[in-house]
């Protein structure tokens, strides 16, 4: 009864302690001397062999990956890729084409891995200015953010972590069951598209322009016209990218995606090297950003591991086991809670592998299936209270959490598990291209 209650107040402070602004690795921490205490488990092997292995296991395995695409996200950045992409984007498309622009742009970002700690550095400034522009209230910025990022984390091919990661489990591609993935993708991508439609129109009728306009900061800082590249450059790295990891996709995981960065990083210095102010520096601090966000991450790797050290998480995963539903429901759901109890999709796919992957791959089931299900239910309770990407990008973009998570919530929780669950139902039928 103690370990239930602790482990039940050990999460409530967790998402306490993230709305609150405390940094990850001291929420963890302190969280797991909760789990460990009122488990009855032993707090220095505790700390020292299960917290620590999971952050050594993590960072072992990406430490490269993460490193590199930290260096990618700052040259990205840097160079004006980006920013050349929205303004000829919002050129071609109309100036009230904001939401194709933003998804278009996030979803390209996240799909070559790009972290989304990077992501929000690099698209904010880019999707503030666009909004302004047409009037919009700003506080959908970080739904239009992490919106267009769950597009991609997902799909096909891509190199995000979420989707990476059950392929080291599974010795599956990158590109398991597409059509499933094409699907989640394309029911989150109309949800998108709907719920900013709907937003906007609810601000406007809430609310003056004037005072749509006030909630902006006095001077955003934009980037001239003859400061940027050409359209074409500043696509063809992620071309590159893109396609080096399809064509490379048969040399491992691993190897493939570091190939790929590597190659969009050296493309970008030689194309680039004049707007690059000093490439040094520039890959100093994108590694060392990529690097510390591989450590924010280990440290919910860690607390993961301290979860299911618990007797109380023994128990769950017992109770996930015996589920009265066919096998890829199973996986969705048991994947999903496990996300929103850790508040991280990595965390959650992670915790779900380990722990039931094997089992459920000597039950029979289609891996490619299983590596799409376990991705894509990811997807659904990674951005609660607890999520760090989610109070990292409101941070960030200036807005407060009572104002904009409830757009974060209708507008990609409620998508993701409607499509995600869609998913799992259509595997259960045998549908698992």
């Amino acid at each position: 009864m103690i370990a239930t209650i602790g482990f039940v107040f050990a999460i409530g402070l967790l998402v306490y302690m993230i709305i609150r602004g405390i940094d990850m690795i001291t929420a963890t921490v302190v969280t797991a001397a909760v789990i460990l205490v009122t488990s009855g488990l032993n707090v220095w092997d505790g700390f020292l062999t299960t917290y620590s292995g999971g952050i050594g296991s993590f960072v072992t395995s990406w430490f490269l990956i993460l490193g590199l695409g930290g260096v990618f996200g700052q040259l990205v950045l840097e160079a004006g890729l980006a920013t050349r992409i929205a303004k000829t984007l919002t050129e071609k498309l109309g100036a009230k084409m904001v939401g194709a622009v933003i998804l278009i742009c996030s979803f390209f970002i996240t799909l070559l891995g790009i972290n989304g700690y990077i992501m929000v550095f690099v698209l904010y400034p880019i999707a503030d200015n666009l909004l302004k522009q047409n009037q919009m209230d700003r506080r959908v910025l970080p739904f239009l953010i992490l919106g267009g990022g769950a597009c991609a984390n997902g799909f096909a091919f891509s190199l995000d972590v979420c989707n990476v990661l059950p392929s080291n489990y599974l010795n599956t591609s990158l590109g398991s069951s597409p059509f499933l993935s094409f699907l989640f993708t394309a029911i989150a991508a109309v949800s998108y598209f709907v719920y900013f439609d709907y937003a906007q129109k609810q601000s406007r009728k809430n609310h003056s322009l004037e005072e749509l306009l006030a909630m902006y900061p006095e001077k955003d800082q934009e980037t001239e016209e003859m400061e940027l590249p050409g359209f074409g450059i500043s696509v063809l790295p992620f071309i590159v990218v893109l396609g080096a990891v399809v064509v490379t996709s048969g040399w491992g995981t691993s190897t493939s995606i570091l190939f790929s960065l590597a190659m969009g990083i050296l493309l970008i210095v030689l194309t680039q090297f004049k707007r690059i102010k000093n490439v040094k520096a520039s890959i100093k601090s994108g590694s060392t950003f990529g690097l510390n966000s591989m450590l924010t991450v280990g440290a919910v790797m860690g607390l993961s591991r301290v979860l299911g050290a618990s007797p109380v998480f023994q128990n769950l995963q017992t109770a996930v086991l015996n589920l009265n539903m066919p096998m890829y429901l199973k996986a969705f759901f048991g994947t999903t809670v496990l996300t929103g109890l850790t508040g991280s999709a990595i965390s959650g796919e992670t915790i779900f592998m380990e722990s039931f992957g094997q089992a459920f791959v000597d039950m029979g089931v289609n891996v490619q299936a299983l590596h799409r299900i376990v991705t894509e239910a990811a997807l659904v309770l990674n951005k609660l209270p607890n999520s760090s990407v989610a109070i990292l990008t409101m941070s960030i973009c200036g807005c407060k959490f009572k104002d904009s998570y409830k757009h974060v919530l209708l507008g990609t929780t409620l998508p993701c598990f409607l499509a995600g669950l869609l998913v799992a139902v259509l595997a259960t039928v045998g549908f698992v291209y």
